[in-house]
């Protein structure tokens, strides 16, 4: 099992790599930055896109948390589908087709 935490937690290279590359709150030309001077890795232009394309991709994972944890939280409170929909547009900016996916993704699991 790997445990990744604050910067500086971690022993080994290895796993101070991951935090880099994990973290949510580095952005891509930082962590770019940081694996030429840090970890001495040549930068070239597919590696840099990779590195974005992976932000890109953590930062969905934690857009997508965040929307099952309102939806969970309004199930709770025991608003109607249709409220829940509405606020899921206005907070998330997302379009009515998407909501109502993501509520049927919450009530299968």
């Amino acid at each position: 099992m790997i445990c990744l935490g604050k910067e500086g937690d971690s022993g080994t290279d290895l796993l101070k790599l991951l935090n880099v590359l994990l973290s949510t709150e580095t952005g891509s030309q930082d962590k770019c930055q940081i694996l030429e001077e840090d970890f001495h890795i040549r930068m070239t232009q597919t590696l840099e896109s990779e590195v974005s394309l992976m932000c890109d991709l953590s930062k969905g994972v934690e857009e997508k948390g965040k929307i099952y944890g309102a939806i969970t939280a309004y199930k709770d409170v025991m608003l109607s589908e249709d409220v829940i929909i509405k606020k899921l547009k206005e907070k998330f900016r997302v379009t009515e087709e998407v909501a109502k996916i993501y509520l049927k993704e919450v009530e299968k699991a």
